[in-house]
């Protein structure tokens, strides 16, 4: 088996949209209304990374193993208001059949290195805040409710 973690390329974004919808729904069914993931299919997920790629506006990063891309991660400029920091975390997904692997490891340090960033995740994902923890991120006391997720709360961890 061959495993690498390697910039994304526009010729990826179909799969990086696959692996983003089919992560959503291992991670995130039961915490989100029923419709919410299905609401943003793959094609759309592909468009969005796309235009992050085509516009510049982040860096994107793949998992592959064996030629198929199993997980990825992105960083932009900070979203926030008033943000803890100028780089954000803004996505890190691995398909879970891989976790436990060290791709996912691998992917932030990839994305990240040893570099200051903020990110959010969801109150109640246990396993991806631990894994965070281990690399430095600490809550910093903020927290928000995106309605297009439902009643669900998400939480800023900052290194």
């Amino acid at each position: 088996m061959t495993e690498s973690v390697r910039r994304a390329t526009a010729g990826d974004t179909d799969a990086i949209g696959q692996v983003h919808y089919d992560a959503h729904i291992e991670t995130y069914t039961g915490h989100f209304p029923a419709g919410v993931i299905e609401g943003f299919p793959p094609g759309e997920r592909a468009r969005m990374w796309r235009r992050t790629i085509d516009d510049g506006l982040g860096e994107l990063w793949v998992a592959d193993v064996d030629g198929n891309i199993v997980g990825f991660a992105s960083t932009l400029p900070s979203r926030d208001e008033n943000p803890p920091r100028d780089l954000e975390l803004g996505a890190i997904y691995l398909l879970a059949a891989h976790h436990g692997s060290g791709l996912g490891q691998a992917l932030l340090d990839a994305a990240l290195g040893d570099r200051p960033a903020s990110l959010w995740v969801l109150e109640e994902n246990p396993r991806a805040t631990a894994f965070y923890r281990r690399n430095g991120f600490q809550p910093d006391g903020a927290e928000k409710i995106d309605p297009r997720f439902g009643d669900v709360r998400e939480i800023r961890l900052v290194r």
